[in-house]
């Protein structure tokens, strides 16, 4: 059992990691105060038409049902949970194509882009959970480390950045985004400020010049790809 005195940064980041743990299951979108044009922001109900105009739709129903009903669960309560669901459904689709052997090589690429965006969707749920619990073991005393300081920082950030996403580059988007993309911009937050207020004495300096690069890193990795896709436009 640790000793001293009350950790305020352990308990802000404890609660920051619940919130971000909970934005996993929580809805992307507001169907109430969106209304009919909340319903399909996702466009599932015209992908879902798309694929059921194809002539080809009854020969490879049988293959594709598990994918359709994830799409329609998605459609129905748009989450990271059910996203990671319907991606794991596409991978195993994906899968079985490879598996006969007449796969376009594109396929392998595919199936490899699917796992690692499944497996990158559920470490929002297990980074939140481990930053709720770590504190909880010392019962929110002491202090954390140089690692844990700066992983907090790095993955609050992380997770602000993505709830900004769509705040700031949707505008009208905005009356349409629901309780999860908040969770993720609050807890990414208190996660931030906890590995920022955690300092000690002795490590303040390294910790915040860590910090520092990991927030240059991620600035000039942004605007790189906005660059990007502004000359692939």
């Amino acid at each position: 059992m640790t000793e001293g005195p009350l950790s305020l940064t352990k308990v802000t980041a404890s609660i920051g990691g619940a919130l971000v743990a909970a934005s996993f299951f929580l809805p992307l979108v507001d169907m109430r105060s969106g209304g009919s044009a909340a319903a399909d922001v996702f466009g599932v109900e015209s992908m879902r038409r798309h694929i059921e105009r194809s002539r080809e739709l009854e020969s490879v129903k049988p293959l594709i049902e598990p994918a359709l009903q994830q799409l329609d669960t998605f459609g129905a309560g748009p989450s990271l949970r059910n996203l990671s669901r319907l991606v794991g459904a596409t991978k195993e689709i994906v899968d079985t194509v490879i598996a006969t052997g007449v796969a376009p090589a594109e396929a392998r690429t595919a199936s490899s882009v699917l796992g690692t965006t499944r497996l990158g969707l559920w470490l929002v749920p297990l980074v939140g959970a481990l930053q709720t619990v770590l504190p909880l073991l010392t019962r929110f005393r002491g202090y954390a480390g140089f690692f844990g300081l700066v992983a907090r920082f790095g993955f609050g950030l992380v997770f602000v950045t993505l709830a900004l996403i769509p705040l700031l580059g949707a505008p009208g988007a905005r009356p349409f985004l629901g309780s999860a993309v908040y969770a993720a911009l609050v807890g990414g937050g208190l996660m931030m400020a906890a590995g920022m207020g955690g300092v000690t004495r002795g490590n303040f300096v390294l910790v915040f010049a860590a910090q520092g690069g990991i927030l240059a890193a991620v600035v000039f990795g942004l605007r790189a790809l906005v660059e990007a896709a502004q000359r692939a436009l």
